[in-house]
């Protein structure tokens, strides 16, 4: 699964609803308001994003896994659901972080990169993932995600 696409379609689901979303909230929002997937692959996004831990259910609702405050959508975002489900097309970590980065309104991507390279001139072991996340945090901004993926990573 395109994990930036499906994170992008859930948090067009919570703009419109915060306190959990049923399988029908779902359909309503990303097939009959905004024509975005079918019906009939509703429920495909739901167990896949279920997988993928981009959601959780509690209680018989679906929540999102991460922040969408920082996900950003585009007026003329569209879907193509081969490409949505296709595994092949997951951007970078080091992508998505400086994405979040510039979500986030606290500093801009290239502000992010110079302060990485920064911390990196005075350290030999650490990557320039690891300074990345560690200039987020510095910043306020969630970097939980991303520390868990870095780690699975190993």
């Amino acid at each position: 699964m395109n994990k930036d696409l499906a994170r992008k379609l859930i948090a067009i689901v919570a703009s419109k609803k915060s306190d959990g979303y049923s399988k029908s909230d779902f359909t309503t929002i990303l097939s009959f308001k905004r024509s975005l997937l079918p019906p009939d692959s509703i429920d495909k996004f739901i167990s896949v994003s279920l997988e993928n831990e981009l959601i959780v259910e509690k209680e018989g609702k679906y929540l999102p896994n991460f922040s969408t405050d920082g996900v950003i959508v585009p007026l003329d975002f569209s879907v193509n659901v081969d490409e949505l489900f296709s595994d092949a097309t997951e951007k970078p970590l080091i992508d998505r972080m400086l994405e979040t980065a510039s979500a986030s309104g606290k500093m801009t991507k290239k502000e992010a990169i110079i302060k990485a390279k920064e911390l990196l001139s005075g350290m030999q072991f650490i990557d320039f993932e690891t300074a990345i996340i560690t200039v987020l945090s510095d910043a306020g901004i969630d970097v939980s995600t991303f520390v868990a993926e870095k780690e699975n990573n190993f």
